[in-house]
């Protein structure tokens, strides 16, 4: 019984010390400010795809439906939600001009930093050494965030098109969620467990398989619901964090949440590269022990 509480606070040690060297803090820090501020270049390049298959009340029918069938409730948000609805309305009501798109060139740049970002922090975490020039990187980063748009205004034209489609087909009643909100919230803990294995695969630039019984990306995915969670009931009962909101705008609880969940992202990727390195390890050993002595 020693020995195990040992290994466990050995090992809670361990995590501690690879969180400090990868100064996680710090780059959960920098991630959440840089997803805040690309939130309206983001909002204005969503806006402009939608808007050349979509008008503008389409496109705020959809994510107003988006919004009411997410497990939880949004009210402590609903301005920030309702300031990016107005941009992504008034870039979609716009004509498609150069203006537009220098503007959407920048928007897109804007938005690949984070992705960047993310690559780097974790590049950094799983030990992988920067071999792509960062013109390259940026390249990539740019590509993936064009594709996320791309696939974000396909989930709002589906949105837009499939009531038509269950109304015609005499379905339009067929639910979309559960209507239980255990159940809904599991399907979205599910949902980000995937984002963040998918993550932790990916994003690092030498990227090696994680498991589907890998405890980073469980504790990630669990400490992103508990950010989502935690942040939701404090804002409801803390009066300092409503005076904070009232003074500087919902984006204080914007940053706080975005924040926990990088920190959480963070902690699952040290936890799964930990993994690793032991799971090499014991590799390393055995493969040693099965070459034969020297004479």
């Amino acid at each position: 019984m020693n020995r195990r509480v040992q290994a466990v606070v050995a090992w809670g040690s361990r995590l501690g010390l690879e969180y400090t060297r990868t100064r996680a803090s710090l780059a959960a820090g920098g991630l959440a400010y840089f997803v805040a501020l690309s939130l309206a270049p983001a909002a204005l390049a969503f806006g402009t795809l939608a808007g050349l298959v979509l008008d503008p009340a389409d496109v705020r029918e959809a994510l107003e439906r988006i919004a009411e069938r997410a497990p939880g409730t949004v009210e402590n948000v609903q301005p920030m939600i309702d300031a990016l609805v107005a941009t992504i309305e008034g870039a979609s009501a716009t004509a498609f001009t150069v203006t537009t798109l220098v503007s959407v060139v920048i928007a897109i740049y804007a938005s690949s930093k984070v992705v960047l970002g993310v690559r780097m922090a974790m590049n950094t975490v799983f030990g992988v050494e920067e071999t792509r020039s960062g013109l390259i990187e940026r390249g990539i980063a740019t590509v993936i965030t064009l594709i996320g748009l791309i696939a974000a205004v396909g989930l709002v034209i589906l949105l837009t098109l499939l009531p038509r489609v269950l109304e015609w087909l005499g379905l339009s009643r067929v639910p979309l969620t559960t209507g239980n909100w255990v159940i809904d919230w599991l399907i979205a803990f599910v949902l980000v467990f995937l984002v963040v294995r998918w993550v932790l695969h990916h994003a690092p630039n030498q990227s090696r398989r994680v498991a589907w019984t890998s405890r980073g990306a469980w504790a990630g995915a669990a400490g992103i619901a508990a950010a989502t969670i935690g942040v939701g009931i404090y804002t409801r009962f803390s009066t300092s964090l409503s005076a904070a909101v009232l003074v500087f705008g919902t984006a204080v609880v914007i940053l706080l949440w975005l924040y926990l969940c990088f920190v959480a992202l963070m902690w699952g990727a040290i936890i799964e590269a930990d993994d690793q390195r032991a799971a090499e390890a014991v590799r390393t050993r055995t493969s040693a022990a099965d070459l034969p002595p020297v004479p």
